[in-house]
């Protein structure tokens, strides 16, 4: 648990200031009883958000943000933090998700902001370059129904005074072509105890990234 609380305290840590006028969500009732043994459907809060408790791919479910906009996936062994999660009504929203790989010890985090406004592809992707503290360029592709946006960073976080943890950033921004609707996705991640070697296959996490940036589909 103290690991992926620091995911979720690396992520934050840099974004930038807080957040006026929102709705904060609230909890879902349902029981536990007959539901997969997975994280995330075990975690009252997170199965709050799924579409299904069935898998919809390979370790991944379907969740439907509350300004039911978009669906996108999220790994079986993530949780969404409730304290982060903020919406404006149907037209803005931040979600993060995290969790963690014990075998290849790997912390996780994905960050999402979501905005649909006329301005959304300047403004959004600007909200994202300045959380992420990004300065590059971006690369941009697209397909019949989105365009994207990639970039990557790496930068050292943790305390003053104490050894600072590298930590890899990919940047994702989809923009819908049908719409003014967009999302901002930063997907970070670190080695969970870093003072031994993290197994991070370079290839394996940028595809995952990508099948989770893929997975976003806009409601029309």
């Amino acid at each position: 648990m103290k690991r992926l609380q620091m995911t979720i305290l690396i992520v934050v840590t840099i974004l930038i200031g807080g957040c006026t006028g929102v709705e904060k969500s609230g909890d879902n009732g349902e029981t536990k009883t007959d539901l997969p043994d997975t994280i995330a459907v075990q975690d009252e809060y997170t199965r709050s958000f799924l579409i299904s408790t069935d898998e919809v791919a390979d370790g991944h479910y379907a969740f439907k943000p509350w300004t039911e906009a978009y669906t996108m996936w999220i790994p079986t062994d993530a949780t969404l933090d409730s304290v982060f999660y903020e919406k404006r009504e149907k037209h803005w929203e931040r979600f993060l998700y995290a969790w963690l790989d014990n075998e290849e010890n790997l912390s996780y985090g994905v960050y999402g902001q979501f905005e649909d406004r006329p301005d959304s592809e300047k403004v959004g992707l600007q909200h994202l370059s300045d959380f992420a503290k990004f300065e590059g360029e971006y690369s941009k592709s697209e397909d019949e129904n989105n365009i994207y946006y990639y970039g990557e960073r790496i930068y050292e976080s943790g305390q003053e005074g104490e050894e600072k943890i590298p930590v890899y950033s990919h940047i994702g921004f989809i923009k819908h072509k049908n719409s003014d609707k967009a999302l901002g996705i930063l997907f970070n991640h670190h080695c969970s105890d870093w003072t031994t070697n993290c197994n991070a296959n370079k290839k394996s996490i940028e595809d995952h990234f990508w099948k989770l940036v893929k997975s976003v589909k806009f409601e029309d």
